[in-house]
């Protein structure tokens, strides 16, 4: 009986340190995330799902949704690609030269959206130091910044790094005996890749493309300062609505609600299929 009773105090004993956590989701989360799902349905008269009906005949609102979904999904690839690559060659470096790339490699992470883009404009920007140098020896500008071609040289800085962080332990985790042996047998470099080291590394390779999509979708601060309003994302036309002068909180939060939707739908199918091939 004693024991028993030990076990149900230790218990209740966990369950006390769970409320702060708990506490701060609820306010910090669930509160926030209610009200906005609230104001968006919300009408005088009741409630409507008017504004989410008004979304997509409205070709400002469809062209950011769509030019959100195809600008993530992009931006992902590229992650995946060139974070692979990053991760591999990081885990095949001895372990000091490896722990100090790591740690650099969290660094973009860290930095606010608005520095970093300064940064590029400042090196890659019509007047930047990058691009004059070039044209004074009469090449062209490595890249048109403010295009999206520019921001999709731009969002690598955060993503490639991210996703080798991701990449490098589980190519670690396979080690070097798995791509030998391949060799041995007379594996060439892509067939290594096709059928030994994608299939054992495609459950991770889902779960990073998983965060760096969620991330892509909400895109908001480096967009904002590189191109302004000049293109069309579903996190701008937010901000757009709530605070400029086309002013329309309710239209704001229904986009908001769109925006999180399509986040969650893409994490949901991202998901599954990670977690197919992790069977």
């Amino acid at each position: 009986m004693s024991t028993g009773r030990h076990h149900r105090h230790r218990g209740s004993a966990e369950w006390v340190l769970l409320l702060p956590g708990l506490g701060f989701l609820l306010l910090f989360f669930v509160y926030p995330l209610s009200v906005v799902v609230y104001r968006s349905i919300a009408a005088p008269d009741g409630f409507t799902l008017a504004r989410f009906l008004h979304t997509f005949p409205v070709p400002a609102y469809r062209d950011a949704w769509i030019n959100t979904v195809w600008f993530a999904s992009l931006s992902t690839v590229i992650a995946a690609v060139g974070g692979t690559y990053v991760g591999y060659w990081t885990s095949r470096l001895p372990l000091r030269v490896k722990g100090f790339l790591l740690s650099l490699y969290a660094i973009p992470v860290t930095l606010s959206g608005l520095v970093v883009a300064f940064g590029f404009i400042v090196l890659f920007g019509r007047n930047g130091v990058v691009n004059q140098l070039l044209l004074s020896v009469g090449l062209p500008r490595l890249v048109e910044l403010y295009t999206w071609s520019g921001l999709l040289f731009v969002f690598p800085f955060y993503n490639i790094p991210l996703f080798a962080l991701v990449m490098t332990p589980l190519f670690e985790t396979l080690g070097r005996d798995l791509v030998d042996a391949a060799r041995v047998s007379g594996a060439g470099g892509w067939a290594v890749w096709r059928y030994v080291l994608l299939p054992n590394l495609l459950p991770g390779l889902l779960a990073g493309a998983s965060v760096v999509q969620a991330l892509m979708m909400g895109a908001f601060g480096t967009a904002l300062a590189i191109t302004g309003f000049a293109k069309n994302l579903l996190s701008l036309q937010v901000y757009s609505l709530a605070a400029e002068s086309t002013f329309d909180l309710p239209q704001a939060n229904a986009l908001a609600v769109l925006l999180m939707a399509s986040i969650g739908t893409a994490l949901w199918v991202l998901t599954r299929w990670e977690r197919r091939y992790r069977k």
